[in-house]
């Protein structure tokens, strides 16, 4: 995490400085499957690539997440692809640094308490992050609609 940590903040650096191409994301709606695929392409540092994403909320009666994704990186230069990865642990962890340096920058240093609404993927890696940048937490507040989730979430992050 610290390492995503590092390449977050940079990425939001030069993001700022107007150093990436990042247009807006293309979404393939299917309703009647109830979820979407969402297309989104950058260009940072010497490489191109496109994320390709499903979201699907529903996932859950299935034992999937409803979150998965695919990552393509490509050589700006010649074009040619330079890897295909799997992008749903990609987005986790990017998703829970995102949060950690925003949490960085505007929350008390001496903060000792955090809370989070939902116990799925996204508070599970944003709670790392930030037990990174605010190494004081003591206690962490966490409310979810399905009391099971909240207990698994505690029983597996109070290990950490």
């Amino acid at each position: 995490m610290g390492e995503t940590l590092k390449a977050i903040e940079h990425t939001f650096r030069l993001k700022a400085e107007g150093r990436t191409i990042m247009p807006p994301k293309l979404y393939l709606d299917l309703p009647e499957y109830q979820g979407d695929f969402r297309a989104m392409p950058a260009y940072i540092d010497r490489a191109a690539g496109v994320k390709w994403v499903s979201v699907y909320p529903n996932n859950w009666r299935q034992n999937l997440p409803s979150i998965m994704a695919t990552v393509i990186l490509c050589d700006p230069n010649a074009g040619c692809p330079l890897t295909i990865m799997d992008g749903t642990y990609i987005t986790n962890i990017r998703t829970g640094a995102s949060g950690g340096v925003a949490v960085k920058y505007l929350a008390r240093r001496e903060s000792s308490v955090i809370g989070f609404i939902g116990a799925g993927m996204q508070a599970r890696t944003q709670l790392l992050a930030i037990s990174e940048v605010l190494p004081k937490i003591e206690q962490v507040k966490l409310f979810d609609l399905h009391r099971d989730t909240s207990l698994k979430y505690a029983e597996e992050m109070g290990q950490n």
